[in-house]
Protein backbone atom coordinates (compact mmCIF):
# COMPACT_ATOMS: atom_id res chain seq x y z
CA UNK A 1 0.00 0.00 0.00
CA UNK A 2 3.17 2.25 0.94
CA UNK A 3 4.54 1.98 -2.70
CA UNK A 4 1.19 2.38 -4.05
CA UNK A 5 0.64 5.82 -2.35
CA UNK A 6 4.26 7.12 -2.95
CA UNK A 7 3.95 6.29 -6.75
CA UNK A 8 0.48 7.36 -7.28
CA UNK A 9 1.37 10.59 -5.55
CA UNK A 10 4.37 10.83 -7.62
CA UNK A 11 1.71 10.18 -10.29
CA UNK A 12 -0.37 13.12 -9.49
CA UNK A 13 1.73 15.58 -10.80
CA UNK A 14 3.45 13.73 -13.66
CA UNK A 15 3.02 15.26 -16.98
CA UNK A 16 0.29 13.72 -18.80
CA UNK A 17 -1.60 13.95 -15.40
CA UNK A 18 -0.75 17.75 -15.12
CA UNK A 19 -2.71 18.32 -18.30
CA UNK A 20 -6.00 16.34 -17.88
CA UNK A 21 -5.66 18.70 -14.15
CA UNK A 22 -5.81 22.04 -16.09
CA UNK A 23 -8.68 21.08 -18.21
CA UNK A 24 -10.84 19.56 -15.58
CA UNK A 25 -10.14 22.32 -12.94
CA UNK A 26 -10.72 25.11 -15.76
CA UNK A 27 -13.70 23.66 -17.05
CA UNK A 28 -14.70 23.25 -12.88
CA UNK A 29 -13.77 26.95 -12.47
CA UNK A 30 -15.76 28.23 -15.29
CA UNK A 31 -18.88 26.16 -14.41
CA UNK A 32 -18.40 27.82 -10.63
CA UNK A 33 -18.03 31.74 -11.73
CA UNK A 34 -20.58 31.12 -14.05
CA UNK A 35 -22.97 29.78 -11.41
CA UNK A 36 -21.69 32.26 -9.13
CA UNK A 37 -22.60 34.68 -11.06
CA UNK A 38 -26.09 33.89 -11.89
CA UNK A 39 -26.70 33.34 -7.65
CA UNK A 40 -25.89 36.97 -7.22
CA UNK A 41 -28.08 37.63 -9.44
CA UNK A 42 -30.97 35.64 -8.57
CA UNK A 43 -30.34 36.99 -5.05
CA UNK A 44 -30.91 40.68 -6.50
CA UNK A 45 -33.77 39.38 -8.28
CA UNK A 46 -35.61 38.28 -4.86
CA UNK A 47 -37.61 40.94 -3.95
CA UNK A 48 -36.27 39.65 0.03
CA UNK A 49 -32.89 40.58 -1.17
CA UNK A 50 -32.86 43.07 -4.04
CA UNK A 51 -35.45 45.55 -2.64
CA UNK A 52 -34.80 48.24 -0.18
CA UNK A 53 -35.84 47.43 3.39
CA UNK A 54 -35.84 50.78 4.68
CA UNK A 55 -32.95 50.25 7.26
CA UNK A 56 -29.49 50.47 6.04
CA UNK A 57 -28.34 48.06 8.59
CA UNK A 58 -30.48 45.44 7.89
CA UNK A 59 -29.83 45.79 3.85
CA UNK A 60 -26.15 45.50 4.47
CA UNK A 61 -26.80 42.47 7.17
CA UNK A 62 -29.33 40.90 4.58
CA UNK A 63 -26.31 41.51 1.27
CA UNK A 64 -23.70 40.46 3.77
CA UNK A 65 -25.13 37.32 4.88
CA UNK A 66 -26.83 36.21 0.89
CA UNK A 67 -23.53 36.66 -0.39
CA UNK A 68 -21.22 35.09 2.44
CA UNK A 69 -24.34 32.28 1.76
CA UNK A 70 -22.97 31.93 -2.16
CA UNK A 71 -19.09 32.14 -1.96
CA UNK A 72 -19.24 29.56 1.19
CA UNK A 73 -21.60 26.99 -1.27
CA UNK A 74 -19.42 27.36 -4.28
CA UNK A 75 -15.88 26.76 -1.81
CA UNK A 76 -17.87 23.80 -0.83
CA UNK A 77 -18.71 22.88 -4.14
CA UNK A 78 -15.46 23.29 -5.53
CA UNK A 79 -14.49 20.00 -5.21
CA UNK A 80 -17.51 17.89 -6.25
CA UNK A 81 -17.61 19.63 -9.25
CA UNK A 82 -13.58 19.05 -10.04
CA UNK A 83 -14.55 15.63 -9.21
CA UNK A 84 -17.39 15.66 -12.00
CA UNK A 85 -14.96 16.73 -14.34
CA UNK A 86 -12.17 14.84 -13.40
CA UNK A 87 -14.53 11.73 -13.98
CA UNK A 88 -15.02 12.58 -17.73
CA UNK A 89 -11.14 12.30 -17.98
CA UNK A 90 -10.75 9.03 -15.22
CA UNK A 91 -10.06 7.10 -18.50
CA UNK A 92 -7.14 9.73 -19.82
CA UNK A 93 -5.94 9.43 -16.52
CA UNK A 94 -6.11 5.71 -15.79
CA UNK A 95 -4.63 5.29 -19.26
CA UNK A 96 -1.72 7.51 -18.76
CA UNK A 97 -0.70 5.52 -15.63
CA UNK A 98 -1.16 2.37 -17.24
CA UNK A 99 0.68 3.02 -20.27
CA UNK A 100 3.60 4.80 -17.80
CA UNK A 101 4.41 1.57 -15.30
CA UNK A 102 2.51 -0.80 -16.54
CA UNK A 103 3.26 -1.23 -20.62
CA UNK A 104 3.49 -4.82 -20.78
CA UNK A 105 0.18 -5.82 -19.51
CA UNK A 106 -2.73 -5.65 -21.58
CA UNK A 107 -4.53 -2.42 -21.96
CA UNK A 108 -7.72 -1.40 -20.16
CA UNK A 109 -10.89 -0.97 -22.19
CA UNK A 110 -12.34 2.91 -22.29
CA UNK A 111 -15.88 3.50 -21.08
CA UNK A 112 -18.49 5.19 -23.51
CA UNK A 113 -18.33 9.21 -22.99
CA UNK A 114 -21.93 9.52 -22.19
CA UNK A 115 -21.80 5.95 -19.31
CA UNK A 116 -18.21 7.72 -17.92
CA UNK A 117 -20.35 11.24 -17.51
CA UNK A 118 -23.59 9.09 -16.08
CA UNK A 119 -21.57 7.53 -13.67
CA UNK A 120 -19.72 10.98 -13.04
CA UNK A 121 -22.85 12.52 -12.48
CA UNK A 122 -24.24 9.63 -10.20
CA UNK A 123 -21.01 9.77 -7.93
CA UNK A 124 -20.71 13.43 -7.81
CA UNK A 125 -24.33 13.67 -6.33
CA UNK A 126 -23.93 11.02 -3.96
CA UNK A 127 -21.13 12.60 -2.49
CA UNK A 128 -22.98 15.70 -2.11
CA UNK A 129 -25.89 14.27 -0.46
CA UNK A 130 -24.56 12.06 2.20
CA UNK A 131 -21.76 14.56 2.94
CA UNK A 132 -24.76 16.71 3.63
CA UNK A 133 -26.31 14.32 6.03
CA UNK A 134 -23.39 13.90 7.78
CA UNK A 135 -22.56 17.86 7.82
CA UNK A 136 -23.85 18.24 11.49
CA UNK A 137 -20.86 15.38 12.81
CA UNK A 138 -18.44 17.40 11.41
CA UNK A 139 -19.02 20.23 13.88
CA UNK A 140 -17.62 18.07 16.71
CA UNK A 141 -13.65 17.92 17.29
CA UNK A 142 -12.43 14.03 16.14
CA UNK A 143 -15.49 12.78 15.63
CA UNK A 144 -15.59 14.97 12.26
CA UNK A 145 -12.38 13.53 11.26
CA UNK A 146 -13.32 10.01 11.73
CA UNK A 147 -17.15 10.95 10.35
CA UNK A 148 -15.34 12.08 6.85
CA UNK A 149 -12.48 10.07 6.47
CA UNK A 150 -14.86 6.89 6.94
CA UNK A 151 -17.56 7.98 4.55
CA UNK A 152 -15.48 9.76 2.20
CA UNK A 153 -12.84 6.72 2.47
CA UNK A 154 -15.48 4.33 1.59
CA UNK A 155 -17.34 6.25 -1.32
CA UNK A 156 -13.85 7.17 -3.01
CA UNK A 157 -12.55 3.32 -1.90
CA UNK A 158 -15.62 1.84 -3.92
CA UNK A 159 -16.17 4.41 -6.61
CA UNK A 160 -12.74 4.37 -7.92
CA UNK A 161 -11.54 1.08 -7.91
CA UNK A 162 -14.44 -0.26 -9.62
CA UNK A 163 -14.02 2.51 -12.12
CA UNK A 164 -10.55 1.70 -13.03
CA UNK A 165 -11.26 -2.62 -12.60
CA UNK A 166 -14.06 -1.39 -14.84
CA UNK A 167 -11.15 -1.12 -17.15
CA UNK A 168 -10.28 -4.74 -16.89
CA UNK A 169 -13.41 -6.73 -15.87
CA UNK A 170 -17.45 -6.89 -16.27
CA UNK A 171 -18.86 -4.62 -13.51
CA UNK A 172 -20.04 -8.02 -12.17
CA UNK A 173 -16.24 -8.79 -11.42
CA UNK A 174 -15.18 -5.61 -10.40
CA UNK A 175 -17.70 -5.28 -7.85
CA UNK A 176 -16.76 -8.93 -6.51
CA UNK A 177 -13.25 -8.17 -6.51
CA UNK A 178 -13.79 -4.78 -4.54
CA UNK A 179 -15.89 -6.87 -2.17
CA UNK A 180 -13.17 -9.54 -1.43
CA UNK A 181 -10.78 -6.79 -1.00
CA UNK A 182 -12.49 -4.43 0.73
CA UNK A 183 -10.03 -3.41 3.69
CA UNK A 184 -7.25 -2.69 0.99
CA UNK A 185 -9.94 -0.59 -0.75
CA UNK A 186 -10.96 1.26 2.00
CA UNK A 187 -7.42 2.00 3.02
CA UNK A 188 -6.56 3.41 -0.42
CA UNK A 189 -10.21 5.80 -0.13
CA UNK A 190 -9.39 6.42 3.22
CA UNK A 191 -5.83 7.92 1.97
CA UNK A 192 -8.02 9.41 -0.55
CA UNK A 193 -10.45 11.40 1.96
CA UNK A 194 -7.06 12.70 4.00
CA UNK A 195 -6.01 14.17 0.39
CA UNK A 196 -9.28 15.39 0.40
CA UNK A 197 -9.54 17.21 3.93
CA UNK A 198 -7.19 19.45 2.95
CA UNK A 199 -8.24 23.05 1.10
CA UNK A 200 -6.80 23.48 -2.05
CA UNK A 201 -4.69 20.09 -2.34
CA UNK A 202 -8.42 18.46 -2.30
CA UNK A 203 -8.78 19.51 -6.00
CA UNK A 204 -5.93 16.61 -6.79
CA UNK A 205 -8.08 13.94 -5.15
CA UNK A 206 -9.67 12.42 -8.02
CA UNK A 207 -6.66 12.21 -9.78
CA UNK A 208 -4.47 10.74 -6.94
CA UNK A 209 -7.38 8.63 -6.40
CA UNK A 210 -7.69 7.17 -9.61
CA UNK A 211 -3.60 6.81 -9.92
CA UNK A 212 -3.68 5.27 -6.39
CA UNK A 213 -6.51 2.74 -7.91
CA UNK A 214 -5.12 1.81 -11.18
CA UNK A 215 -1.91 0.96 -8.72
CA UNK A 216 -3.96 -0.80 -6.56
CA UNK A 217 -5.55 -2.82 -8.88
CA UNK A 218 -2.43 -3.86 -10.70
CA UNK A 219 -1.65 -5.32 -7.21
CA UNK A 220 -4.71 -7.02 -6.38
CA UNK A 221 -4.83 -9.37 -9.49
CA UNK A 222 -1.19 -10.05 -9.98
Amino acid sequence: MFSALSTALSDTFSKPLRAVMMRALGLALVLLVLAGFGAFYGLEAIPEFGADWGWPIIDEVVDWLSGAFVIVALVLLLMPVSALFAGIFLEEVAAAVEDKHYPSDAAGRDQPFVQGLWIALKFTALLIVLNLIALPLYFIPIVNVIAYWGLNGYLLGREYFELVALRHHTPEEARSLRRSKSIRVFSGGVAAAALASIPVINLLTPFFATALMVHLHKKLTA
